[in-house]
């Protein structure tokens, strides 16, 4: 059943505080439409009912999605002790952003940690030939209808956003060549870039 709560904002235009509600729990099975709300992040989005700033806030927020066996967690402060899931996959993440792409990867039955992998290897071809841009961020946009591809949106810090895809062809390729390294952290709930550092140096290790 999802769960609303009630929380504490302080404003940081006027620093005045109000009431916020928040959900702590979305059963996406029973209340389906809540997940438009963090896509669009309107559920994280508060507006000050004194000088009507309006800013996310980023809170403890579980999804859970019976009919997909997955569980995702949002858990903003480095502690994992209140997220559980019994028979389910479970993912922990830090920040809205991550959440609403776990969510997503999830619902289309796409495996997270290979598309992790791959944000590292984009990371390096990136860079290599857009050199002094800064990557704030790669973050999984869908599939393309028109290639079949999965879309990858490229946040820079100089504003110059691009657009990667990954065919599945490249995806297939990933997974089977680090296929023993997932298998060994198959228990791992959050699979993150630091995660897939450590995979790459793991795969390259255990081919020498």
């Amino acid at each position: 059943m999802t769960q609303w709560n009630k929380t504490t904002v302080g404003c940081p235009a006027c620093f005045e505080e109000g009431e916020f509600r928040i959900c702590s729990f979305v059963d996406a099975k029973n209340d389906p439409e809540l997940k438009d709300n963090i896509f669009d992040r309107s559920l994280f989005r508060y507006t000050c009912p004194e000088c009507g700033e309006e800013i996310l806030v980023s809170y403890p927020c579980t999804y859970f999605d019976e009919d997909n066996s997955f569980t995702v967690a949002l858990l903003p402060e480095k502690d994992s002790t209140t997220a559980q899931a019994k028979d389910c996959t479970l993912r922990i993440v830090r920040s809205i952003n991550e959440f609403v792409e776990k969510i997503a990867l999830m619902e289309d039955g796409i495996d997270d940690r290979i598309i992790e992998l791959y944000k590292i290897m984009l990371e390096d071809q990136f860079e290599e030939e857009r050199q002094g841009s800064e990557i704030l961020g790669i973050y999984y946009g869908g599939q393309n209808p028109e290639t079949k591809a999965l879309l990858f949106y490229i946040i820079t810090g100089n504003a110059e956003n691009c657009r990667a895809e990954l065919s599945f062809d490249t995806y297939n390729t990933i997974a089977k060549q680090f296929e023993e390294s997932s298998k060994s952290d198959a228990d791992c709930t959050e699979i993150n870039r630091l995660w897939a550092i450590s995979a790459l140096q793991k795969g390259f290790t255990d081919e020498n």
